[in-house]
């Protein structure tokens, strides 16, 4: 992340391809996802668009309410407000936006259409960068 500062483009984070899940898959095939991927989020889509998406929070509550894995669908536990900003929108102003909504995920999006998640990790390593010693 050298040279990444607080008021580069959130896009600037953006690594990998998204990662989604059907709203009609089983929390089983969730968590089968979130752990392959090694992510903390899952964009719920089908052919008609973004449904919202399942974070591993919403998994653990599943868990804790005893749903049945194998047999609940991804949409009865996913949320379906997703909370986005825009490529060109800072790092610091999508922080603010993650920190308002009390999520630790945010969609980016390019014309409204997600082009990938960060997550709190990617910005808290922005931030850090600029308070790093450098090495000798």
């Amino acid at each position: 992340m050298l040279g990444i500062t607080l008021q580069d483009p959130i896009g600037s984070l953006i690594g990998s391809p998204v990662a989604t899940i059907r709203p009609t898959d089983t929390l089983r095939a969730a968590a089968t996802a979130l752990a392959a991927d090694r992510v903390g989020l899952l964009v719920v889509v089908d052919a008609r668009g973004v449904h919202g998406v399942l974070s591993e929070r919403d998994l653990t509550v599943a868990i804790t309410e005893d749903a049945d894995l194998d047999d609940i669908r991804v949409r009865d536990y996913a949320s379906t407000e997703l909370v986005q900003v825009e490529e060109e929108a800072t790092i610091l102003e999508a922080a603010a936006v993650m920190s308002d909504a009390q999520v630790r995920h945010i969609a980016v999006a390019r014309d409204g259409v997600v082009t990938g998640v960060v997550s709190v990790r990617d910005v808290v390593d922005v931030l850090l960068e600029d308070h790093r010693e450098p090495a000798e």
